[in-house]
């Protein structure tokens, strides 16, 4: 008797953890689905030192320009899908010649974008019914950040990529 009233103040808590489970994590909606992430800018825009960060802090994309000519198409490495993700570009940056050092140039556009969250769960059911990867899709402009997303698969007949199901603030697939 004396055993369990000292066990009393922790079976609220072991109910506690029962009920979170898996669905609790975030990450949990997506496992087993393949990221792609397609950043470019809008037309006549051009974004210097641009860096994106995951919600970790985590560097996750870096290129010295960015504009709608240079659109880049990569895979998302590792099986975890940023909560956000932080995309900063500055102005200026460059090599110093007289002081000798990297001149870090001053920032012109820092934005935190939700993604986890915007992506509807029917994108992902397709994905697991039908096959494909999910693209993440960032296009920058000199005032912010447009974020959407499809489903890429691979064609019937050819080497052609079809998008299926685009949302978000844009809804291009092909460019």
């Amino acid at each position: 008797m004396l055993t369990l009233m000292l066990l009393l103040p922790w079976i609220p808590e072991c109910g506690r953890t029962a009920q979170a489970g898996p669905t609790s994590d975030p990450q949990e909606r997506f496992k087993g689905i393949g990221v792609i992430l397609v950043i470019d800018a809008v037309r006549d825009a051009e974004m210097e030192q641009v860096v994106i960060y995951d919600d970790r802090g985590m560097e996750i994309y870096a290129k010295s320009r960015v504009t709608r000519r240079n659109r880049e198409i990569m895979a998302l490495g590792g099986t975890r899908i940023p909560l956000t993700v932080r995309i900063v570009w500055r102005k200026g940056a460059g090599w110093d010649k007289i002081n000798e050092i990297w001149n870090e140039g001053v920032v012109v556009g820092d934005y935190v974008i939700a993604v986890v969250d915007r992506i509807p769960n029917e994108v992902l059911k397709e994905i697991r019914a039908h096959g494909g990867g999910l693209r993440l899709k960032f296009r920058l402009k000199p005032d912010g950040v447009l974020f959407g997303w499809d489903i890429e698969r691979a064609a019937p007949l050819g080497d052609v990529s079809i998008f299926r199901m685009p949302g978000g603030d844009f809804l291009e697939t092909r460019y």
